[in-house]
């Protein structure tokens, strides 16, 4: 996946056509992805995806977001994990 914000077209047997762009931000702590499609009934779609490092490398954050054109409100998901100290 190339890291430099530019669109990659890309199509699957199971997602159909897409594409998605993915860039580095946050002074390289964060790694974003966006991916455009189309659901099965013919919808315009987003999900967003952030990667977060923090805590000097201790701790990802992972946070999802979906908007579905005509829907009301998007969709959210948010994982964290921490590095276990010995």
């Amino acid at each position: 996946m190339p890291i430099n914000n530019q669109p990659e077209m890309k199509e699957d047997s199971r997602n159909g056509k897409y594409t998605i762009r993915t860039f580095s931000a946050g002074n390289g702590t964060q790694l974003n992805s966006t991916i455009s499609f189309r659901t099965k009934d013919s919808r315009d779609a987003q999900l967003t995806i952030v990667h977060d490092l923090a805590g000097g490398g201790k701790t990802l954050t992972l946070t999802g977001t979906l908007k579905i054109a005509g829907e009301s409100p998007t969709h959210a998901i948010r994982r964290v994990w921490r590095r276990r100290t010995s």
